[in-house]
């Protein structure tokens, strides 16, 4: 097995080295394609369909607006959906549905004054072949839908512990008194999108027929396989694409030799073992994605066990974060993929651990010293080397997705190094949705999650959640929550880091998670892309500040 293994690995590296070195396209109209995949290719002539074809990773969840929580999700909904505003590369927030916004000076009122050249998607049994615009009480209507329990929004917590009332003085001004002051209004104006009374009363089908105002109409989702968009005619700027492909390739080596075949024009997350293949093609591109994405190890901090944060503590000394992360994104390019993660807010965003307030209390790796702890706190090795307590041996599943090999492989290391100290923990890798609910239920013990590195990113990770164990998984910290209660009304960017900082720190000290660490994600992009400098396809790909294309 371990030789037929080689063999196919060394038969993909001499692939990707001969695909790079000749730098030519294929012939127009060859692809390797499966038959069950969208019959188009990324190497188009001048007069075929302009199409983007992009490689994800990870699989639809839910195309269902409101319910999303997934960046592979979001990919496609926010090329379907209009949200009243967008972010840049500098998380500086732009204009969408809204052409302008302001504040006044108590920071309690909010107006946006809306485009009036936007209109709902044509074409279809709700709206035929009518032109309607989209207005102001479309956006009340989707704020007071979000603010329902019952719907299942997964902002109702925040926008209902935010918006006080909303008024409408006209079809394309909208206006939100808040509660208090919050410094992430903008922030929930970036995500939460907009639907309109009338696709509700007819009780649409928004799994499977996505239809919003973007610049993007959807066409057809095969699970597992793709979803095709088309461009929308009727949007304020017409979309220099004719079609948007999502392929979904959640083996990133594949979606790497794809990249390099010319079969789709964007891979959205590089493996540090291609890192070097693709930057040695003339043809290509590597984009960094700016800022650090968190990846954990976290403990179901309500699960028996680790309800103990001492035996949490413990453990965490065990692991060689250092070592793991060399381990798995070293690359020949020398491109600096990842750094250790002390806790769990970015470096680029506020309260980012700049000060090593979050390092100063997390204790050193010591495999000698993390056994010596286990044996203090009463878990000693028995006869079959298990460590046991109280009659309960220390043994326990460690879950992750199976969207990211990455993570894969560091379950494997840490599974590895726990049983080396008489730890009896098992790697074990699931479906991707199921993973996911499993965490959101506390269906687990420990697990290795990704994402929350957005400005509430801190908010959603460390405050006590209710409603749900994802991500933070039955953690609570009354102290925390406080003090992220005042972060949010701190108007003041450098107060309100401080406060942020002083968090990410007591949250460390806790040891809710194992640990982690910063992915800083490469994404492949063919020279025929254009106007990709921001290099998202989790923003609009045509709107006020881009419009994205191919050569």
């Amino acid at each position: 097995m371990k030789r037929r293994l080689t063999a196919l690995v060394s038969v993909l590296l001499i692939l990707s080295m001969v695909l790079c070195s000749c730098g030519t396209k294929e012939t127009p109209g060859t692809t390797t394609t499966t038959p069950n995949s969208p019959a188009t290719s990324a190497t188009q002539t001048a007069d075929e369909e302009k199409v983007l074809t992009i490689g994800t990773y990870m699989a639809m969840v839910t195309l269902v607006p409101w319910k999303t929580t997934s960046d592979g999700d979001g990919y496609v909904i926010r090329q379907v959906y209009q949200t009243l505003l967008d972010m840049n590369a500098q998380s500086e927030f732009t204009g969408n549905l809204a052409e302008s916004w302001s504040c006044s000076e108590d920071g309690k009122t909010w107006t946006f004054n809306l485009r009036k050249d936007c209109y709902w998607q044509r074409g279809n049994e709700l709206f035929g072949d009518e032109l309607v615009p989209v207005t102001a009480h479309d956006v009340k209507y989707s704020y007071d839908y979000y603010m329902v329990a019952e719907n299942g929004s997964v902002r109702y917590t925040d926008l209902i512990g935010t918006i006080e009332s909303i008024e409408v003085p006209d079809d394309y001004t909208i206006v939100f008194h808040t509660k208090d002051i919050d410094v992430l209004f903008e922030y929930r104006m970036y995500q939460s999108y907009i639907i309109c009374e009338k696709m509700i009363e007819a009780g649409w089908d928004f799994e499977n027929h996505p239809l919003g105002s973007g610049p993007y109409k959807f066409v057809e989702h095969v699970t597992d396989t793709h979803v095709i968009l088309e461009r929308n005619e009727d949007f304020y700027v017409r979309p220099n694409l004719d079609k948007v492909v999502f392929k979904i390739i959640t083996d990133k080596s594949v979606s790497a030799i794809a990249l390099q075949n010319q079969e789709i024009d964007i891979s959205l997350s590089i493996l540090s073992t291609e890192v070097a293949n693709i930057a040695k093609c003339d043809f290509l591109e590597l984009r960094s994605s700016g800022t650090g994405s968190y990846r954990w190890v976290g403990f179901n901090c309500g699960w028996s066990f680790f309800q103990d944060a001492e035996l949490r503590k413990a453990l965490r000394m065990a692991i060689d974060w250092d070592g793991a992360i060399k381990a798995l994104f070293a690359n020949d390019a020398g491109i600096n993929l990842a750094v250790r993660a002390y806790s769990c807010i970015p470096y680029e965003r506020p309260g980012g651990d700049t000060d090593d307030s979050a390092k100063n209390v997390t204790p050193a790796f010591s495999l000698d010293a993390a056994q010596a702890r286990l044996d203090e706190l009463g878990w000693v090795k028995g006869s079959d080397g298990i460590r046991a307590k109280d009659g309960q041996k220390l043994s326990f599943v460690l879950q992750v997705g199976n969207n990211d090999s990455a993570r894969e492989r560091l379950a494997v290391i840490i599974a590895s190094t726990f049983q080396s100290i008489g730890v009896d923990c098992t790697a074990q890798t699931a479906e991707w949705g199921t993973h996911t609910d499993d965490i959101k239920n506390g269906n687990v013990q420990m697990y290795i999650l990704g994402g929350y590195s957005s400005l509430d990113g801190g908010l959603r990770m460390m405050k006590t959640n209710p409603t749900t164990c994802s991500p933070n998984c039955n953690y609570s910290n009354p102290e925390i929550d406080a003090k992220l209660d005042t972060a949010w009304v701190t108007t003041d960017y450098d107060k309100r880091s401080d406060i942020l900082r002083e968090c990410a720190a007591m949250f460390a000290e806790d040891a809710a998670h194992l640990g982690g660490y910063f992915e800083y994600t490469q994404m492949g992009v063919n020279k025929r892309v254009t106007d990709f400098a921001y290099a998202s396809v989790y923003q609009p790909l045509c709107g006020p500040t881009r419009n994205v294309g191919v050569e």
